[in-house]
């Protein structure tokens, strides 16, 4: 590790400029809140360059993935948040709060811009630990979204005790406190969505189940979780698999599904694993399923508006509390988009900065940023207050104002004050427990495709605290076969699982 902190610090001590965020996506102030979000996403690879050509640590191409709207709105949410916090006089008086936020598409092609968090405030280098504090660049990291790129992300900002408080890493690994002592996020942990699920399925007495995952640690922890929670509940987990990244081979899952007499599908993975494998269902003619989504897809308008969608069933999920529009946001947007002339900045300009390059941003309409997707919103924007309050604390800062401490705030102090936080934001309690999680709040949703296009519908709900509490009004669900589907195929028996090329047997 220390080799590596070595040369990471000779390397950006000869190229202090290396990294340059987005235009409009850096503010200067007196903390720097850095921001990892995937603006390019890889499932939708524009250009003919391949994914291998991307793959050169010395050419940076996050702009040939896909630019993701939604995730340019998440941006957009953080900047809102910090902007509001400054025309606070309540909180952080007489303190500013800047940003940097970088694209961060890949591990591989955006550790670049990782590494340069941890830069020395003002100096533009790493510097090797000599037994004294120094200032990183920023004060807390927001993001990345995915569990396996925070866990691959991760170990560089806990070796300093930069805190971490993210938005949509729910990968029961990330509670470990011994692995990441300064992580805190505003999503709960994955150990809750899995209950919320299996509460479902006994709900409806579905116990002859599919379980459908991506390849990373998202699909794979959750995976784990379900299996320990099934048991109990007299579930069978009748098939699993990994939806593959070649596309011609997704048709073999559904092959199996069909084989073992399967109608429910519990797909928890990310979306750029479901949208080839719902588009995959859809081409397959694959119909009359119930299919159970995780908080990653059940939201997704890009699927929810497929042509032919309702074809393949009925589709129950599970979300993220959402909340009322974010006051004064839509507002904030259209200035934000207004002003975008006045920062011009060509792709040239930045073809040598850790490939921070976004021709879309400019392009992007207000209504499409304000028309996204709003689940992620409050918790980025409680994200952000976070930290905001944290930094508060431990500047000991008063009603009126900060200006009159002389205490310089440390990464590792906004961490330890993280750890006491508790303040109300939109009628809400923020506040994390002892690994770092928040307490969990689902609703559960269905796709009524009753008219010719389909729409979310809130049909219950799943919350720990105070107490756990579950609830579904079925008179809401309509289903593909006008009545309530009933899968209770077995008592007892023995099942052949087909797991990639590999088979086992299971008894339940």
């Amino acid at each position: 590790m220390l080799f590596l902190v070595v040369m990471v610090s000779f390397h950006l001590m000869k190229q202090s400029d290396t990294c340059s965020s987005l235009p409009q996506l850096s503010l200067d102030g007196d903390y720097i809140l850095g921001g990892l979000f995937q603006l390019h996403e890889k499932y939708g690879v524009t250009g003919t360059v391949t994914d291998t050509e991307n793959r050169k640590p010395e050419v940076l191409q996050c702009h040939r993935f896909t630019f993701s709207s939604a995730s340019y709105q998440q941006i957009q949410v953080m900047r809102f948040a910090i902007e509001e916090i400054n025309n606070s006089t309540l909180l952080l008086p007489g303190v500013s709060l800047g940003y940097e936020i970088f694209d961060y598409c890949s591990d591989l092609l955006s550790y670049g811009a990782a590494l340069d968090f941890l830069t020395q405030k003002g100096r533009g280098a790493i510097p090797v630990w000599n037994g004294t504090n120094y200032r990183p660049k920023v004060i807390s990291v927001t993001g990345p979204f995915g569990s396996s790129q925070t866990i691959s992300v991760a170990p560089l900002y806990m070796s300093e005790m930069i805190p971490m408080v993210t938005h949509g890493a729910s990968s029961v690994q990330l509670s470990y406190k011994n692995r990441f002592p300064s992580f805190f996020r505003t999503i709960p942990s994955d150990k809750y969505q899995v209950a919320a699920i299996v509460r479902i399925l006994r709900q409806f007495n579905w116990n002859w189940v599919a379980f459908i995952g991506g390849d990373n640690d998202y699909s794979r922890d959750a995976l784990t979780v379900f299996q320990d929670e099934i048991r109990p509940a007299n579930i069978c987990l009748a098939y699993q698999d990994t939806i593959p990244q070649n596309q011609s081979l997704i048709g073999r899952l559904f092959n199996n599904i069909a084989m073992f007499n399967i109608q429910v599908i519990v797909v928890f993975a990310n979306v750029e694993f479901v949208i080839p494998f719902i588009q995959k269902a859809i081409d397959l003619r694959v119909k009359e399923k119930i299919w159970i989504a995780s908080e990653t897809w059940s939201m997704n308008q890009e699927l929810i508006k497929k042509s032919q969608i309702k074809r393949i069933g009925t589709v129950l999920g599970i979300t993220v509390q959402r909340h009322k529009d974010l006051r004064g946001f839509d507002e904030f947007i259209n200035n934000t988009v207004k002003s975008r002339h006045e920062n011009a900045c060509t792709d040239m300009d930045l073809k040598e900065r850790c490939g921070q390059i976004c021709s879309d941003c400019n392009s992007t309409s207000a209504q499409t940023i304000i028309g996204e997707d709003p689940t992620y919103s409050f918790v980025i924007y409680s994200a952000v207050y976070a930290v905001a309050h944290a930094l508060h604390n431990a500047l000991r800062c008063g009603t009126w104002n900060c200006a009159d401490s002389e205490i310089i705030a440390y990464p590792y102090m906004v961490t330890e004050a993280l750890k006491q936080v508790k303040f109300k934001l939109d009628n809400q309690s923020i506040e994390f427990d002892e690994n770092g999680d928040p307490p969990a709040h689902y609703d559960i949703v269905h796709w009524d495709c009753k008219n010719k296009t389909c729409s979310n519908v809130d049909i219950g709900s799943y919350l720990t605290n105070p107490t756990p509490s579950f609830h579904i009004n079925e008179t809401l669900i309509h289903w593909f076969a006008g009545t309530k589907v009933s899968t209770k195929f077995f008592k007892s028996m023995q099942v052949y699982i087909t797991h990639h090329q590999n088979t086992a047997w299971y008894s339940n």
